[in-house]
């Protein structure tokens, strides 16, 4: 005995579309409303109409990985009921390819956000626990107090003499080393007027935001802003003659906010480098 015993064979099908339907829609709502969700909680920290420990821990952290999960378990159960579908009531009343579509879009999302949740987590893991990244660990360049006070009273201290991270108790020019052995001055042939020139316009060029300049003193802060959630970290360069001839160049990225800053500092000054070199032609 089968349910057909029960209901007409077309009532029956009308029964599963509906619950097909709902299915499809849910893992629809989902595979929309995930990504939607996330840029939500990252745009909503960068312009202001919350703090970023809100868009990025509860949103993000508390509540983001629950919908990926339900984006993954209702994109498969989805996928499993217009299979079932197919299967039981054959070829003439299968589903269309949008239904199918939308359940392998839900799925995606979900083991997508996840696997990338999964990626950051491994990428804080093998990184050096650490926010503040300079091209000189034994001289850094200090930021004036302007900056300092824009920093606000919880930032992170721009203090770097003894400086330790808060993972290994390791000193930071220690860790630095064995991380970003590549982060080094920048040493160039032009004169030290003409360097400071290139690597303000190369800052600008970057989008950071020039918050102190000096010409006499050779040195300028900026303020690098992200795009998600704007956490802001501050830059100082500092250029210096060389007895050689030519200019010295060096810098220090530091995060106001956090712990580590998952290699964004590091990345932030290879960038000004490689920059910097190719607008005074002296490298790639």
């Amino acid at each position: 005995m089968d349910l057909s015993d029960y209901l007409p064979e077309d009532v029956m099908i009308s029964n599963f579309r509906l619950v097909r339907h709902l299915g499809v829609g849910l893992a629809a709502a989902l595979a929309v409303g995930a990504p939607l969700w996330f840029a939500v909680a990252g745009l909503g920290a960068r312009f202001g109409f919350w703090e970023y420990g809100f868009g990025l821990g509860v949103m993000t952290f508390r509540h983001g990985p629950h919908i990926l999960f339900a984006a993954l378990g209702v994109g498969a159960a989805a996928l499993v009921m217009l299979v079932v579908f197919r299967v039981v009531f054959g070829r003439a009343n299968a589903p269309g390819l949008p239904s199918w579509g939308t359940a392998l879009a839900a799925i995606m999302v979900g083991f997508g956000g996840l696997h990338y949740a999964n990626t950051v987590r491994e990428t804080a893991r093998t990184l050096p626990f650490i926010h503040d990244v300079t091209t000189d660990t034994v001289n850094p360049p200090q930021f004036t107090p302007v900056l300092i006070e824009r920093r606000g009273l919880n930032a992170n201290t721009v203090e770097y003499a003894g400086k330790v991270d808060a993972r290994e108790n390791r000193l930071l020019p220690e860790l630095q080393a064995e991380a970003y052995p590549d982060i080094r001055p920048i040493k160039l042939t032009i004169n030290p007027d003409r360097a400071y020139q290139a690597a303000l316009g190369v800052a600008q060029d970057l989008g950071w935001k020039i918050a102190t300049e000096s010409g006499s003193a050779m040195m300028f802060e900026a303020t690098d802003t992200t795009f998600w959630y704007g956490f802001k970290d501050d830059v100082v360069v500092r250029i210096t003659p060389l007895e050689t001839g030519g200019a010295r160049v060096d810098a220090r990225s530091v995060s106001r906010i956090g712990g580590s800053d998952l290699g964004a500092n590091a990345a932030r000054l290879r960038a000004f480098d490689r920059r910097l070199r190719r607008s005074v032609g002296e490298g790639a």
